[in-house]
């Protein structure tokens, strides 16, 4: 041949090959990427299939048992997780393997850069999709309308809506100084459909600040204020025909922290917000000057509150007194409630298949 005329050795020629030249190599084959990794997660499923059948309700007949009893199937952890405090998580709406989890601390005191990790049940052994963030991440959500947009709540008061289609870890939307971003951390995210005669899908967000705001997407991140939290004076909580705001006192203090919300599933124009405070108000997106209701009862401040899926004027709340309580949204004090003896609670959710 040419090369052994030449007295050039082709093996020597492999050997002197650069690393530089072997990953410019590798970086020119373009399918590669996504052909590791199907393969990795065929290699995943082969390990994890005994525990991907029990997580899919399908037992064999050598795993039934006659004992009722609870197995750890798996795990999701990684070197960028490890040390870090789990915020929130959401699953995707159409992409049902596919789990986000986002990393940001509570404590003022300990604060350092959050992420987020996409998670599939095709390869429990590694995140699929990583978005490093450079601060904490306290709540994320997944639109319904385009299940590829996830929106972010971090702990300096800015929202952020991610692609997760696209490669690059840089948010597609932003809010700043100049659209009007919250000044206390974001605690809750909520998308809300108002049907296409209104605009279609809404971002929903709640902060310590005592706002909640409602964000569009058609414009950049353009924001509008639903309602400004107001703490409810003492005398009110004894009843009387309505709740009335404090005015006696700055104008900071008279704020209520917001920490949680949630939309009526009957109507989307109508949410309940819980507070700091231990308060819960029941608002109308229709309506900023003052709450429809006002709720009573938690001794402490209400971390979490959902509609129930199947009575429509029917909602849970967790508190840090210990409880959780069930509430009637005609009536301003809880039908039911139940103490936790040990802790606060911290979430709470109703089942989508049973009342």
């Amino acid at each position: 041949s040419a090369s052994m005329a030449a007295g050039v050795d082709t093996a020597d020629v492999r050997q002197e090959a650069t690393p530089e030249a072997v990953e410019a190599s590798i970086h020119s084959l373009p399918n590669l990427p996504s052909t590791l990794r199907v393969a990795e997660r065929v290699v995943s499923q082969n390990a994890y299939h005994k525990p991907h059948l029990a997580y899919r309700n399908i037992m064999q007949e050598s795993s039934w048992s006659s004992s009722p009893g609870m197995e750890h199937l798996w795990g999701f952890q990684s070197e960028e997780s490890a040390g870090r405090n789990v915020s929130c998580l959401e699953w995707n709406p159409v992409k049902h393997d596919m789990l986000a989890v986002a990393y940001g601390e509570f404590d003022f005191s300990a604060q350092r850069d959050g992420l987020i990790l996409f998670w599939s049940l095709k390869n429990p052994s590694y995140p699929d999709k990583i978005i490093s963030v450079p601060c904490g991440v306290t709540c994320i959500a997944f639109s319904r309308e385009h299940p590829n947009l996830l929106a972010a709540g971090l702990y300096d008061g800015t929202v952020c809506v991610y692609d997760i289609r696209k490669d690059e870890a840089k948010p597609t939307l932003e809010s700043g100084a100049a659209n009007g971003k919250h000044t206390d951390p974001v605690w809750a995210l909520r998308w809300v459909d108002h049907g296409a005669e209104r605009g279609g899908e809404h971002l929903v967000s709640i902060s310590t600040d005592g706002r909640v705001m409602q964000w569009n997407m058609k414009k950049g991140l353009e924001q509008s204020e639903l309602m400004m939290l107001k703490r409810v004076a003492a005398s009110a909580k004894q009843g009387g025909d309505a709740p009335k705001a404090l005015g006696s006192e700055g104008i900071i203090s008279r704020r209520s922290a917001g920490l949680c919300i949630d939309f009526c599933p009957k109507d989307p124009n109508i949410y309940i917000a819980g507070t700091e405070d231990g308060h819960l108000h029941k608002c109308s997106c229709s309506y900023s000057e003052q709450y429809l209701e006002s709720y009573f009862g938690h001794a402490g401040p209400v971390y979490k509150l959902r509609w129930s899926p199947f009575c429509p004027n029917t909602f849970v709340s967790c508190s840090a007194d210990w409880t959780v309580k069930l509430w009637n949204a005609e009536v301003s004090s809880p039908v039911f409630s139940l103490q936790s003896g040990t802790d606060y609670v911290a979430d709470v959710c109703w089942s989508h298949d049973n009342s």
